[in-house]
């Protein structure tokens, strides 16, 4: 190596790149200037400049598949979170489930005495009639009554009643029992699309896998309460969401239509998925909060909306559960500016076109939810008349009834058309896991690289050390040192080479 320094700071530039090939540890640069006759040295010539501009061309683009970090999907069985060796959790956690009413106001509400402009305005506001609401006499003295009522209060005070959730039980026990608060046991949660009850809100229920650790709820729907735009809807009932605590269901865009006089069984998996930010993926991972709770594409969206409203009426329709920002628009603001900026957003949103540029959102880097799966059948004739001819059944139905209004429950069919039955159960105690994983790491571009330097040059770290230590020799000698030297000189320097390689392969 001393004597190759040695020469490299004395020949030339091309006298230094045959001192390099001679003694180089890559394979086949050094028949490039000694093959056995010019044939040999022009085929290994061409031969190693193809390998060469190949394998550049191979690292290139192992780079660029690297730095673009492309991903796939790995599915994973978390057995038990707290202890990966156990064989199967002992117990798993229920979904908080947000039930919806459809009968976001009640009749008997509306036509409660007192309350005759609240009726007024609801059968305008509920058919959305933009042009008919900016029109309401606000300077009328009914009207005027309820100008700085919000639309959060007309559904607070309008919506179902909490008692309509009937029972909640689970192992024959009733879920206050079990949970020793109410606070634990639902919570009402007031949403764009009424007042829902939000059951196991702190996710503390546990249960067991199949029938035996199922949790069953019984809803009234009081269908005789509904007032006359909800009664002419397609659907009636509820909507049910299943999701994590740390979310809300009115965050969710989607949930199950489930409809009176019918027992739903729901067939639950806890899922959790993880997901990669960019360039391997799409999610942002400082997006954790929201105003709607944990982060979620349906919440930003309800963001979206806030925010949207609120910069054109500086109120929104339902204050969020996690904010001090916003206030609840009164009614008269509702009417004159935040029905129609609510519209304006629903519509620019539904177009694919505008939908990216008025409300980005990234999916989730970590989210859990629980996947579920519906079967529904009639409530028997005979069920429904046991019901009826308990005495604490019957004591509610009355307790429902409102002859004032004209609504009576005082028959067996009126619990056929009301009551809702769903019964929920894990299917399975293990949660899945669908991990978003980079498939190509560094391990993968050192071997890719490593690989193709090896098979087409026979080069390795060294070589490339070697390489640099030519580098540096030449552009020291050539640009900071003395000036190149005579053809004679570097003839007798080539003399010399040749004869060094001669005599190492007489003593090989």
């Amino acid at each position: 190596m001393q004597n190759l320094n040695n020469k490299l700071r004395n020949g030339s530039w091309v006298t230094d790149f045959k001192l390099f090939a001679g003694s180089t540890t890559a394979h086949g640069v050094n028949q490039i200037f000694v093959g056995r006759n010019k044939f040999v040295r022009i085929l290994f010539l061409l031969s190693w400049l193809g390998c060469l501009v190949y394998s550049v061309y191979m690292i290139m683009t192992s780079i660029v598949t690297f730095i673009n970090k492309p991903t796939g999907t790995k599915y994973e069985i978390l057995v038990n979170d707290a202890d990966p060796n156990a064989l199967k959790p002992q117990t798993i956690k229920f979904p908080t489930i947000s039930i919806c009413s459809h009968n976001k106001v009640k009749k008997s509400y509306l036509h409660r005495s007192g309350n005759e402009a609240i009726r007024k305005y609801w059968s305008i506001l509920d058919m959305y009639d933009r042009n008919e609401l900016k029109h309401i006499r606000w300077e009328d003295d009914d009207m005027a009554s309820i100008a700085n009522m919000t639309y959060q209060q007309v559904l607070s005070e309008g919506g179902p009643s909490d008692d309509r959730l009937v029972s909640c039980t689970q192992r024959q026990m009733n879920c206050m029992e079990i949970l020793h608060s109410s606070e634990h046991y639902f919570k009402r949660e007031e949403t764009i699309t009424g007042k829902c009850w939000r059951v196991n809100p702190s996710g503390l229920l546990y249960g067991k896998g199949g029938d035996f650790g199922k949790l069953q709820l019984m809803m009234f729907a009081d269908l005789q309460d509904y007032t006359t735009r909800s009664a002419d809807q397609p659907q009636y009932g509820f909507q049910v969401a299943f999701h994590d605590n740390q979310t809300y269901g009115s965050t969710l865009s989607a949930g199950y239509f489930v409809s009176p006089g019918s027992i739903y069984k729901v067939d639950l998996r806890l899922k959790k998925e993880k997901r990669e930010p960019p360039p391997g993926g799409n999610c942002n991972a400082s997006l954790v909060h929201t105003t709607y709770g944990a982060y979620s594409e349906g919440s930003c969206v309800m963001e979206c909306k806030d925010r949207h409203v609120y910069d054109r009426c500086g109120c929104v329709n339902i204050v969020p559960p996690i904010t001090s920002k916003y206030r609840s628009c009164n009614l008269r603001e509702w009417a004159q500016c935040g029905l129609e900026a609510y519209l304006n957003f629903a519509n620019d949103y539904q177009n694919p076109d505008l939908a990216e540029n008025i409300c980005p959102c990234p999916s989730a880097c970590r989210e859990t939810y629980y996947e579920a799966q519906l079967s529904s059948s009639s409530l028997s004739p005979v069920y429904t008349e046991n019901l009826f001819k308990n005495p604490n059944v019957k004591g509610l139905l009355q307790y429902f009834s409102q002859p004032k209004y004209n609504i009576s429950y005082d028959r067996q069919e009126d619990i056929m058309s009301n009551i809702m039955v769903i019964e929920i159960l894990f299917s399975s105690m293990v949660t899945s896991e669908i991990v978003q994983v980079v498939t190509y790491t560094s391990a993968n571009l050192l071997g890719d690289i490593g690989g193709v330097l090896g098979l087409f040059l026979g080069a390795s770290v060294f070589t490339i050390i070697e390489f640099f230590q030519l580098l540096f020799f030449a552009i020291s000698k050539h640009c900071f040192g003395r000036s190149r030297r005579t053809a004679e000189e570097e003839e007798d320097e080539e003399e010399e080479e040749m004869k060094m390689n001669t005599d190492d392969i007489i003593n090989f």
